[in-house]
């Protein structure tokens, strides 16, 4: 098989750490692989750190710095920001998301593409977006393109890391693949902390890994794919996948 690439499409920074960290450092350590970054704003209407880091006007810019400090931790190859604005994503025309994201496919070339499940984990709008455009990106690209497989990106049912339960999730059964790679907790804690400004987020969702506890960083990444090209391709019944390029 040719190189390997993956196209992560995330709403805002820290969208690829709290969801994917693990998944990322895992396929960032393979030599024949490489990781994109799609990120359609750069969080500005979210909180700059209590007390504040910089103030509102700067968030942008912080924020900015934080995901890129945060990729370089975690290994990704390539970062493109869409410079949308926070909390505006869900009032973009969908087709104009649509083009821009099959723009940064044609530019990246990935067999894999994931991005959030429908209700956004969170249920924040601009997540929510991000999902229904990247989705309808990939269903919409013509013949001949590199992408092979789509995944959406989604917590397990019963799966609460510390003491954070996100509003919504899926059953385990609806789960296809799942990432497991423990050793890489201490990177995502990490990544975690150079979203400096996001400080209040990280310790509700992640308690003590500011502190340099690992014990709720999430160590399982969980996804169900939702489309493939793949002639007579379909994850094992008996279990699930644990490799996003199984069947190509």
């Amino acid at each position: 098989m040719e190189q390997k690439h993956v196209l992560f499409v995330f709403a805002h920074p820290d969208d690829e750490t709290f969801t994917s960290g693990v998944t990322i450092c895992r396929y960032a350590q393979q030599p024949d692989t490489t990781i994109s970054l799609v990120c359609a704003t750069r969080g500005e209407a979210g909180k700059a750190g209590d007390p504040p880091l910089c103030t509102p006007a700067e968030l942008p810019l912080y924020r900015e710095r934080e995901l890129r400090e945060a990729s370089a931790i975690l290994g990704i190859d390539n970062l493109l920001f869409l410079d949308y604005a926070d909390k505006r994503l869900s009032s973009v025309p969908t087709d104009e998301l649509i083009g821009r994201i099959q723009a940064a496919i044609a530019t990246y070339q990935p067999q894999v593409v994931v991005t959030f499940a429908p209700h956004g984990i969170s249920g924040h709008p601009d997540h929510q977006a991000i999902s229904e455009a990247t989705t309808r990106a990939v269903k919409q690209l013509p013949p001949g393109s590199s992408v092979r497989k789509l995944y959406h990106v989604t917590h397990a049912s019963g799966e609460h890391v510390g003491m954070f339960a996100p509003p919504y999730m899926d059953p385990y059964e609806a789960i296809t693949t799942e990432i497991s790679a423990p050793e890489y907790a201490p990177q995502v804690a990490r990544a975690l902390a150079a979203h400096r400004t996001q400080h209040m987020s990280v310790e509700r969702v992640f308690p003590g890994v500011l502190a340099g506890r690992l014990k709720n960083v999430r160590t399982v990444n969980h996804f169900i794919l939702v489309w493939h090209n793949l002639k007579g391709y379909a994850p094992d019944s008996a279990g699930k996948e644990s490799d996003l390029f199984a069947g190509l």
